[in-house]
């Protein structure tokens, strides 16, 4: 069994969500996004965050993984309560699985590296 460490190395993993399959699959998943609008760092060693620092957000369930659609190309990795997880490059307008095998109503947040905030679609 691969490791969640090893698996968020990959720099794009095609998104799956949801029971059923084919397209109603990913329709059901990415269907359900939502917009982000992460929080920009402050300086060098603050990179930006989404939602904003000291708060979390929670796997809503519909997507078997946490997926994202950047509006730019960006390195990113899911936090959880007992660790932030692998960065994992993100390329601009493409489906990227960012957290395999998600835990609905698991919360979590988003760091971007580096200062400048991201933009773009979630899908959880």
């Amino acid at each position: 069994m691969i490791s969640a460490a090893a698996a968020l190395t990959a720099l794009t993993v095609p998104a799956h969500a949801g029971t059923p399959s084919g397209g109603a699959q990913a329709l059901s998943c990415y269907g359900s996004a939502r917009s982000y609008t992460g929080e920009a760092g402050t300086g060098a060693n603050d990179n930006a965050h989404w939602p904003k620092r000291g708060q979390w957000t929670k796997v809503k369930g519909n997507c078997d993984d946490i997926n994202i659609k950047t509006n730019y190309t960006r390195s990113v990795r899911v936090c959880t309560h007992s660790k932030c997880h692998g960065w994992v490059t993100a390329p601009k307008g493409k489906w990227t699985v960012i957290f395999p095998d998600s835990t609905k109503n698991a919360e979590y947040y988003l760091q971007f590296k580096g200062v400048n905030a991201s933009t773009g679609l979630i899908a959880d």
